[in-house]
């Protein structure tokens, strides 16, 4: 009789582990990942479509539930975490909706970023994932080939020009600013400045990329500033030109090399979901490793994510720079940037006044990313233009 109730005992506690262990299964840890959904992301992109087979050479992978939305997040065959992909748009959306606690991890602009924690977001830069890609697009009918020939346009002109940005956190807006500022150009979102002055660039809050075909198309704007694949698209679309690339613009050499999209997330989050943030920037740096070895890759997750047909997509990537590592040369360009954002006056509260490491302390948790990276097998840890 004891020899049957301890039987019955065991295989009672041997079946509640095996359905605690299956309800595990079913039931993991979740964690809301933001993203904007241009060429900027692709090495998270290209990660969900490679799908098991990263499991080899980097030993994480994502499982696809529901494309584009719902993901198991693996790392060698053990079940880590279920992603919600959440899309959050660009410029302050993204770092919004971090602080609003709507996403835990988002990728997006430094510049905005950097914003929200200067009003006091809990949030923090975890890794680079790309620089440059910007571009001035000038309307078809509009002179001016490049930059110089551009800003010569606007000083004879008879009226103001309007340039198009997409959100006025956004990278190409701060690098445009800047550089007709050095230009010497008066600028302003009305034909009167503050200073009774008449100005020579009315810039246009196009309200998101996606306004800035039919914008060029009639005439609403001379030019625009946006982010790939925008520009390949409007140029071949025949709806402009491009003019210069942002990287290009005055102060000479500045910025070149301009960090772009960085992945962020909530202080909660790196705290209460450290190993799963780890493992999620593993797939990352797994996906922008890969598409810097075959670019086919990036072209095929393009085209799924961003619907950029592949021809679109082959010439916007060759003109964006795919970065894994936050290595010297991404923070002195990370510096370059947080510069140019205080001596604008772009931060009015908890990063006033402070000095630039001052700033990197605050904004910048880069552990959990140099930590992945030291467990994984890759090579440089910087993507080249393709």
């Amino acid at each position: 009789m004891k020899k049957g109730m301890a039987l019955l005992f065991l295989i009672t506690m041997t079946s509640m582990f095996f359905s605690a262990a299956s309800a595990a299964e079913k039931d993991p840890p979740s964690i809301k990942v933001g993203h904007v959904g241009h060429d900027h992301q692709l090495a998270l992109y290209v990660a969900a479509q490679a799908g098991a087979s990263l499991e080899k050479d980097y030993g994480v992978h994502l499982k696809e539930l529901k494309p584009q939305e719902v993901y198991d997040l693996y790392e060698k065959g053990r079940l880590v975490a279920r992603v919600i992909l959440v899309r959050v748009g660009g410029g302050s959306k993204m770092p919004a909706a971090l602080e609003q606690g709507h996403i835990e991890v988002g990728l997006g602009g430094l510049g905005p970023v950097a914003k929200f924690v200067d009003k006091g977001a809990p949030i923090k830069v975890l890794a680079p994932l790309n620089n440059d890609g910007d571009a001035l697009i000038v309307r078809t009918g509009f002179k001016g080939s490049s930059w110089a020939e551009f800003i010569r346009e606007v000083k004879v002109s008879n009226r103001p020009v309007r340039i198009g940005y997409k959100d006025p956190m956004a990278n190409a807006y701060m690098i445009l600013v800047r550089a007709l500022s050095e230009e010497g150009i008066r600028f302003g979102q009305e034909p009167v400045g503050q200073d009774g002055k008449p100005v020579q660039v009315i810039t246009v809050n196009l309200q998101g990329d996606e306004n800035a075909l039919p914008s060029l198309e009639s005439g609403i704007v001379d030019a625009v500033v946006v982010n790939e694949p925008t520009p390949t698209v409007l140029v071949q679309k025949k709806a402009g030109h491009k003019a210069a690339d942002l990287s290009d613009l005055p102060p000479k050499g500045r910025w070149k090399g301009h960090p772009c999209c960085v992945v962020a997330a909530a202080d909660t989050a790196i705290r209460d979901k450290k190993e799963i943030i780890k493992v999620l920037l593993k797939v990352i740096a797994s996906g922008a490793d890969l598409m810097s070895k075959d670019v086919e890759k990036a072209i095929a997750a393009e085209a799924v994510w961003t619907k950029t047909a592949p021809e679109t997509g082959r010439k916007s990537i060759s003109h964006v720079s795919y970065v894994i590592r936050p290595d010297e040369t991404w923070r002195r360009a990370v510096d370059t940037w947080l510069e140019m954002m205080t001596t604008s006056n772009q931060f009015q509260k908890n990063l006033k006044g402070k000095s630039i490491k001052e700033i990197d302390a605050l904004l910048l948790d880069l552990g959990p990313m140099n930590e992945a990276l030291s467990e994984m097998k890759i090579g440089p840890g910087k993507g080249k233009k393709k």
